[in-house]
């Protein structure tokens, strides 16, 4: 008995640490930082938009995706997930905007400085050859000291170094005083 409360334990903390991120990590991320304008690219069914916009009441957030089937892992179903994400974040229809489409193209609708932080949630494998292109795309729309946030940062070590950023550049999410397991950011001085 103890061994199966020991295992299910022990599973339960490895979600937390690997799968809470969109609970926990990036809500009270953006909280404690009491940014008011985010984006996220990459908005899926909504579930993190939904506790980050459930944590930070004084929060817009605007989610972008294609809403369309990407071959391979969480995306096989993505053509469901555009009703999901509406349903889910219902509630907060005053505090979201939801785009579909290329966010690529998209980019060059918004404004510059716009957003306090971008939490980049494309991480799959048809869009491997396109980070560089893609995070160069929206680093503009950042304002001054704000982030751009992710949860897959150490498989784009590369892309960033191309784009001019260092080691020291990237840092782990704190919450309060505990350390992401997942997130990362960078802040944008420029």
């Amino acid at each position: 008995m103890a061994s199966g409360i020991t295992t299910y334990l022990s599973k339960w903390v490895h979600w937390i640490k690997f799968k809470g991120w969109f609970i926990f990590d990036l809500p009270y991320f953006s909280k404690e930082r009491k940014y008011t304008t985010g984006l996220e690219l990459g908005a899926k069914a909504g579930r993190s938009m939904y506790y980050t916009l459930k944590a930070n009441k004084s929060l817009h957030l605007t989610g972008i995706d294609l809403w369309e089937i990407i071959p391979g892992g969480a995306y096989k179903r993505n053509n469901r997930n555009e009703d999901k994400c509406k349903r889910l974040l219902q509630k907060f229809s005053s505090r979201i905007t939801l785009i579909k489409g290329d966010a690529f193209t998209i980019a060059d609708t918004i404004e510059n400085k716009s957003f306090d932080f971008i939490f980049y949630d494309l991480q799959c494998k048809t869009m491997s050859n396109f980070h560089k292109d893609m995070i160069a795309k929206w680093l503009p729309k950042i304002k001054t000291g704000g982030v751009l946030i992710g949860r897959d940062f150490r498989e784009f070590r590369q892309t960033f170094y191309e784009l001019g950023f260092e080691e020291k550049d990237i840092e782990v999410c704190t919450i309060g005083k505990r350390l992401s397991e997942r997130l990362e950011y960078i802040v944008l001085d420029k």
